[in-house]
Order: C-alpha cells, then structure tokens, then sequence
C-alpha cells in the first residue's frame, strides 16, 4: 500500500518573479507570505518566496525523509526549466527549509496558471513545455531533461567563473555537449539523405559508366554502397552533425559554419590532452594555465544559442529575439572577407562605407579580427587598409576599429604609409582609443598570441608611448 506525501522545498527570491504553475504532478509558486508555506513563521515586509512542492508515493516501510530521493529528479527538472526560461539561475543548495507531509498535493486550476518574469509572460511557453512532458515521446522527454540540466550546469559554472575563470573550460565544454547531445536527435534523418546520397551515387556510376545491369547491378550496388558509406557515415564529423542540426532548425547560415569551426577547435583544445605551460600569461591572468589562448566570443554567446536551439527543439519562440541580435554581429567568415579582397570591392566603396560594413558587414576591424588571428597576412591586407589608413580621422569609433590592424601592418608598411601608421598610434594612446587595453597590453596580448610588432616595441621603448 502506498501513501501519498508531500515535499516541499523553499527558497527567499530577491528577483521579479511571479509564478504559480503546476507541471511533473508538483506545484510551483511564489508568495510573499511565508506563513502560507510553514505555518511557524510569521510574514516578513518585502520578503519574497519560491516554493516547490511535489507529489511522491511512498511504501509503507519507507519513511517520510526518503521523500527527498524520489522528489530529487523531478526538482532538478523544475529548476533546469525555471532556470532555461528565465535564465536566472536556480539550484538545490539555495532552498533554506524543506519538508514532507502526508496528504496529496493541493494544485491550482490550469485556467489560473501564471508565470512572469521581469514583467514578460511565459505562460505560453509554460503550456507548450507542459504539454510536451505530458507527451508519451519518452526518449525525447530524456533528450529534453538532460539538455536543460546541462544548460543550468554552464550557467552556474559561468556564474562561478564570472571573476576568477576557474571554470571557464568547463562552460564552454558544456554548452558543447548540449550542441553535440541534441544534434543526435537530427543524426537519423542525416544518416538516410547520407545513405540515399550515397546509393544512388554508386547505382548511377555502375549503370552509366560502368554498364551492369540486372542481378549484377544490384550485387555490385549494395558492395560499393556499403563500402563507401563506411568512408563517409561510420566517422561523421560532429561539426556536421552540428551544423546539419541548425539547417534542419533552419537558422544556419555561412557566418555560424565558421563560428561552430571556431568552436570546434577550442572545444578539441579544452577536451585532448596537450601540454598547457606558457612561459607568460596576460591580463586578467588565470587561475591556471589556459587551455585557449584567444576566445572571441563570449559564454553569453554560447548560452543563447544553445538555448535557441533547444527552444527549437521543443517549438518555442524563445531566445528567438536575443539570438537574431547575436547573429547579426557574427563576423563576416574569412572566406567572405577573401573575395571581398579578391574582387578589389575595397576600391569600389568609400571609407564611410567600409567603417560601416555596408558590403557584407566588412569593417577595418573585420581585417583586425584575421590578423589577429593569423588567417590573413599582413601584405594581403596592407592594400585593402591603405586608403583608410592615409586618409584617416580622428574618430574614436573608426581609430578603434583600425589601431589593432595598424599595429600588425605598420612593419610592413613604407613612407608615408609608415608615418601614418605611426600617428595613429600615437593618436590612439593619447586619447585612449583602444579595445579594452592599454597600448602595452596592446603588445602583451599581441606577443602572446605569437606576433612580434617591432615598431610597437620601439616606440613603447623610446618612451614614445607606454
């Protein structure tokens, strides 16, 4: 015989929520009396409270305290969707009381449901959750709980990592598997186009070019086929698997295949094994030595798409708006800054025009971005930046964008493109027109991602600067 109980669990919120929903047969609500929660104490001004109660059935030769275990499961998955769809963060170790009462669970009528956040509503995404956990899609159901704990998992890593970067790597590795995770839901229909790709590639090479026909035809078919599909689908790459899950979801776009690349290759150098000592580091320096020696893209990068993507995974519009803004800022890939530099298009637009990005959202410090990282050359890109360059302003906006592009050209730069270059560094010191450093962390930062800016050095140096 079983015997319904109840757990409860409470924690004071200091954050603008309003919520009374129920979903997993438990209830989740927020009051500012907390009499209403533990008849003991008494209502607090301007105290504010999240609880969380849920229904368990337990044997009887288990006690009430075993509630918790069999609570526990379903407490995480709240707080992972709490913690998804307000992207505040919610975990166990906040909840000061916690209790476990006999009697079944007292829940409000759906039409009375409410959950708000910061004034927006979230009830329709609510429904459409609750409707899904109410589904009988099972493996989805698990496809679903484990994304959103992995999502609050990097947010609270993010959260710790916030002033020291103790987790930094783990931030990232975790919203990577949560891309890598869901990417496996749209790897059947991916292996089938695969497949279908693949055999009627082999029926038409063995038919038209090769001449079989018959019984032949479909010995030496299924062979090959099976041949060239343990090439080409027993060792997917899981950047595909990745970026064919977005063109399913239909928001990939050439600019995210080079962002998931970059992804990529800092999620291979967080998660191989490799030696790590450096001989310096910069600014703000690591707790340990760091496995990525230049990230561009923030973690807040990372959490929004990949909570678009499990958004759209469950048919929701959420995160849909922070998604298109980030998206509109992703950089132009370097295959779409080669042919801008391929086509001459430089010399075919104006330099207010190139400040701002009207061809294809190429700027001057699109260049800087490849020079930095090394994807671009310094006499490929001296061209392109001339005419800016000679024909600079004092602009804090525009020297910003151009003083790291002038740093990595201006020792291959002659005459009176030398000189200018060299004002604008000078112009960018004095006026303090820099991307987040001083000009020697200018160098520092430059050294330690393996470039050797002379001129820089020299007039640092000479006292020109510093």
């Amino acid at each position: 015989m079983k015997a319904l109980t109840t757990y409860t669990k409470t924690t004071e919120i200091d954050i603008d929520l309003d919520v009374d929903i129920c979903l997993l047969d438990s209830r989740i609500f927020t009051t500012t009396d907390i009499s209403k929660i533990d008849q003991s104490k008494k209502k607090v001004k301007n105290k504010k409270y999240l609880c969380i109660s849920i229904e368990i059935q337990l044997d009887e030769f288990e006690s009430v305290l075993d509630g918790a275990a069999y609570a526990r499961p379903r407490l995480l998955i709240i707080l992972g969707i709490l913690t998804f769809l307000t992207q505040e963060l919610f975990t166990p170790f906040s909840f000061f009381s916690s209790s476990t009462v006999l009697g079944k669970l007292d829940k409000p009528e759906i039409k009375k449901f409410k959950f708000k956040f910061n004034k927006f509503n979230f009830i329709s995404d609510l429904k459409l959750i609750i409707a899904f956990v109410n589904s009988d899609q099972e493996s989805d159901k698990r496809l679903f709980y484990s994304l959103i704990d992995r999502y609050r998992k990097a947010l609270y890593l993010e959260n710790e990592s916030e002033d020291n970067m103790i987790h930094d790597d783990e931030v990232l590795l975790s919203h990577f598997h949560i891309l890598e995770l869901l990417s496996t839901k749209y790897y059947i229909k991916q292996k089938q186009l695969a497949t279908q790709s693949i055999k009627q590639f082999s029926k038409n090479l063995l038919k038209d070019i090769y001449l079989l026909e018959g019984n032949q035809l479909q010995s030496e078919q299924s062979s090959k086929s099976k041949l060239v599909e343990s090439l080409f689908i027993s060792e997917l790459p899981v950047a595909s698997k990745i970026m064919f899950m977005f063109q399913e979801q239909g928001i990939l776009t050439h600019r995210l295949k080079s962002f998931i690349s970059d992804l990529i290759k800092d999620r291979n150098s967080v998660a191989h094994g490799r030696q790590v000592y450096q001989e310096r580091v910069i600014f703000p320096v690591p707790p340990f030595f760091p496995l990525i020696r230049n990230r561009e893209y923030s973690f807040e990068t990372l959490r929004v798409l990949s909570g678009r993507a499990i958004s759209i995974f469950l048919r929701l519009d959420h995160l849909k708006e922070e998604w298109t803004q980030f998206e509109e800022n992703l950089l132009p890939s370097i295959d779409e800054l080669n042919k801008f530099i391929s086509e001459n298009r430089h010399e075919k637009i104006t330099i207010d025009d190139f400040y701002a990005g009207r061809d294809n959202d190429i700027t001057p410090y699109t260049i800087a971005y490849y020079l930095l990282n090394k994807k671009l050359k310094a006499e490929i890109a001296i061209p392109v930046l001339s005419n800016t360059v000679l024909k600079y302003r004092k602009v804090e906006d525009e020297i910003i964008q151009l003083i790291l592009a002038v740093v990595l050209i201006v020792d291959l730069s002659t005459d009176k493109l030398k000189e200018k270059c060299i004002d604008i560094i000078k112009l960018s010191f004095k006026n303090g027109w820099l991307p987040n450093f001083k000009m020697r962390d200018v160098l520092y930062h430059l050294e330690y991602l393996g470039h050797e800016p002379k001129t820089l050095r020299e007039m640092i140096t000479n006292g020109e600067i510093r």
